[in-house]
């Protein structure tokens, strides 16, 4: 039988307090990217390249063809860290490297998932009502700079 995990009520204000800070970071970079793909999309149905350039007119060099708010945020820890290679805890796993302890991720939108919510109503035959949401969750990168070679065991050493 599965077990539904419920987490506390801590930890639901903790995440709330992070995507609200993840959305406040991002949201300088909504106008960008809906200009960047507004002249990508201008480009490819033959506009002339004084148009294109027009629509790219404030966007700043450094974040020109980013189409996502992720790519954004990517330039912005490229140069606030130096490094150029970011991936996820399981990718750097899969790569043969591991997070150094004590290390912290940079956040950054995932793959939308779906959540049922409980919605605390009740339906006619006295069953709670339940709402599924598609939402992008939060994901963590880390830098290469932050990983290290995982070592074998000794026993399988020699």
């Amino acid at each position: 039988m599965k077990k539904t995990y419920q987490p506390t009520e801590a930890q639901i204000a903790a995440a709330k307090e992070k995507r609200a800070a993840l959305c406040s970071a991002t949201a300088p970079f909504k106008r960008i990217v809906e200009a960047n793909r507004k002249a990508a999309f201008a480009g490819q149905a033959g506009a002339d390249p004084a148009t294109v350039a027009e629509i790219l007119a404030g966007v700043p060099a450094k974040f020109r063809g980013c189409y996502t708010l992720n790519a954004c945020l990517e330039v912005i820890y490229r140069e606030q860290t130096g490094q150029t290679e970011f991936h996820t805890f399981n990718d750097w796993k899969a790569k043969g490297f591991i997070v150094r302890k004590g290390e912290k991720g940079f956040m950054l939108w995932s793959t939308p998932k779906t959540f049922t919510i409980d919605t605390k109503l009740v339906d006619e035959k006295g069953e709670p009502v339940k709402e599924s949401v598609e939402r992008f969750a939060l994901a963590y990168v880390f830098h290469a700079g932050q990983v290290r070679p995982i070592e074998a065991p000794a026993e399988m050493v020699g």
